[in-house]
């Protein structure tokens, strides 16, 4: 599969204009990773651009739109979520991209919705974009280049890190832990621990 290049087109000046010119190098950074990622680890190309380019098309919206637009599209809000809309961006990302773009892919969806948090079933396109997310160029922290590296070797033990490393940063800011990371967590502890022992 390949996309649309006018679509491509489109999605990109829409991010341009209503992201910071920061944010939007982020996404660009992002889209690189995640098609490195996905070539070397046999993903959909196409979808792990996609991914990318929409994970964050509303992270810089006002809290309350988020929730206006998860409460329109009967998104369920919890609790976490109603502290912290941030958290919403990728879960309302998929509506945008919809309405907007006329994208339609629901493995695209399910990576930009999981894309924060992590999740406790996550698939190769999901882990893509989680661990490029974390890891692209434009990242101020050393642990991103050790994740990139990782990555290209192990995806799955690049999404670990990736998790372990949020983790403890929300637990230093004293922050709370949204339920989503922590039962990511430790399923895929678990599930890493199940692999070493097979």
């Amino acid at each position: 599969m390949t996309n649309d290049p006018d679509q491509i087109a489109r999605i990109e000046t829409y991010l341009s204009e209503n992201l910071s010119p920061a944010r939007f190098r982020h996404v660009m950074g992002v889209r690189e990773v995640a098609l490195t990622l996905a070539k070397r680890h046999g993903v959909d190309e196409a979808q792990a651009e996609l991914a990318a380019l929409l994970h964050d098309c509303v992270k810089e919206r006002p809290n309350d739109e988020l929730l206006g637009l998860a409460k329109r599209h009967g998104l369920q809000v919890d609790k976490h979520e109603q502290q912290m809309p941030d958290l919403l961006h990728g879960k309302v990302a998929p509506f945008v991209a919809a309405e907007r773009f006329g994208v339609n892919d629901e493995t695209v969806f399910d990576a930009t919705r999981c894309h924060s948090t992590g999740a406790v079933e996550m698939g190769p396109l999901d882990q893509v974009l989680f661990v490029a997310d974390f890891c692209e160029p434009s990242r101020p922290y050393t642990a991103a280049q050790d994740v990139r590296e990782l990555a290209e070797r192990d995806l799955e033990a690049a999404v670990l890190e990736v998790m372990q490393f949020k983790l403890r940063k929300t637990l230093l800011k004293k922050q709370p832990v949204h339920p989503d990371s922590f039962h990511a967590y430790n399923a895929w502890v678990d599930k890493r621990s199940r692999d070493e022992a097979d």
